[in-house]
């Protein structure tokens, strides 16, 4: 990789006192420093340097120094510190891009058979939530639930304009349950097959244990460790925590 050595390049760069931390996933990373001033004049010549000898320069749309307690965006999640507790959240933009794309799909497959829309839909919004589902996502993922609904009882009101609200309401919001978008369709002569959106709040809010520092795939001495986390859930999922026990557990986490 051409960034492999650019940790060890910041963090030769200045003392240990300095508290300089470098995190990093394929061209994208995010460098942490005690103040503002040593990555100004310290970290950042040096990753200048770095990459221009190898042709690279960085990104001044993706470049900021910000301190932890305004928050940055980070591969579509927004990481700020309230007090001694880290929030992760989804980030705004990546919030209304997903938004952006669920209108463009019901737009785009206004007269479509409900089955193809429908898959279509999931899709998207499956993917989405299992990428956000192991931060703070609750708030967002209501917002998108809600967001859905909307834009499918617009689309539905228009499919058929001459249909009562309790009409509509019976026919797509009562064969899967409450609040829940869905159609039954006929396959065969007698049987059926029941299509619909999933809500992404039902998804639900699983914690991921971080993988070990000193962890590498490639060491025979860690296969175990890693066979573990592929095929045992409890290996690096949490049962969901509400905000309080998740408080409790940063703390107890930060004080050890």
């Amino acid at each position: 990789m051409v960034l492999d050595g650019l940790e060890e390049a910041v963090r030769c760069a200045v003392p240990r006192r300095c508290r300089i931390n470098f995190d990093r996933y394929a061209d994208d990373f995010i460098i942490t420093g005690k103040s503002k001033s040593i990555l100004e004049n310290a970290i950042q010549p040096v990753v200048k340097g770095f990459l221009a000898e190898r042709g690279l320069e960085l990104s001044p749309e993706k470049t900021v120094i910000t301190h932890i307690k305004d928050g940055f965006t980070f591969l579509g999640q927004t990481f700020r510190k309230c007090g001694r507790v880290l929030h992760i959240t989804p980030s705004t933009e990546g919030v209304h891009a997903l938004m952006q794309k669920v209108g463009t799909i019901i737009r785009e497959n206004v007269s479509a058979p409900m089955p193809a829309l429908i898959k279509k839909l999931n899709a998207t919004l499956r993917g989405w939530a299992n990428y956000h589902r192991h931060v703070v996502a609750s708030e967002a993922f209501s917002r998108i639930d809600t967001y859905v609904y909307e834009q499918l009882w617009r689309m539905v009101r228009r499919r058929h304009s001459g249909k009562s609200a309790q009409w509509l309401t019976k026919q797509y919001w009562s064969a899967a349950g409450k609040n829940v978008f869905a159609v039954l369709v006929k396959t065969g002569k007698t049987g059926k097959k029941l299509y619909q959106v999933i809500r992404v709040s039902a998804i639900g809010i699983r914690r991921y244990v971080k993988i070990k520092a000193d962890a590498n795939p490639y060491l025979p001495e860690y296969a175990g460790y890693f066979w573990r986390r592929r095929n045992q859930k409890d290996s690096k999922l949490l049962p969901a925590l509400s905000a309080r026990e998740f408080r409790a557990m940063k703390t107890v986490q930060e004080a050890t």
